[in-house]
């Protein structure tokens, strides 16, 4: 009987680092993730604008924006990346289905072919 309330207690405490590690990996996870859509949100709105104002006065001022808001994105994407193949998320993030962030989202957005 004093074994069963071992391997209880074991078990239990098991769980409870399984949950809290998987936790914790999601909202680290799920943080980052949703910072990438919000930037490839405000990219896709410059390359909208800055399609717009091509023949215009504001044409430096858009490209300029338009290439902050590329760059941030970049960045963002090497953040979440760099998240996602941490040790102690590559498990998590494999069974939640957290995937890496594509490198060429730029040429899919204008088109191109893969």
């Amino acid at each position: 009987m004093p074994t069963f309330i071992a391997y209880f207690i074991a078990g239990i405490c098991t769980a409870g680092f399984v949950a809290i590690w998987f936790t914790g990996a999601y909202q680290e996870l799920s943080t980052k993730w949703n910072s990438l859509l919000d930037l490839e949100g405000q990219l896709r709105l410059h390359e909208r604008l800055a399609s717009q104002v091509r023949e215009g006065p504001d044409v430096g001022s858009a490209a300029s924006m338009l290439e902050i808001s590329r760059m941030l994105c970049r960045e963002a994407e090497k953040s979440y990346n760099c998240i996602l193949q941490k040790p102690q998320n590559r498990l998590p993030a494999l069974l939640m289905g957290f995937r890496a962030a594509a490198k060429d989202r730029e040429g899919k957005a204008r088109g191109e072919k893969e």
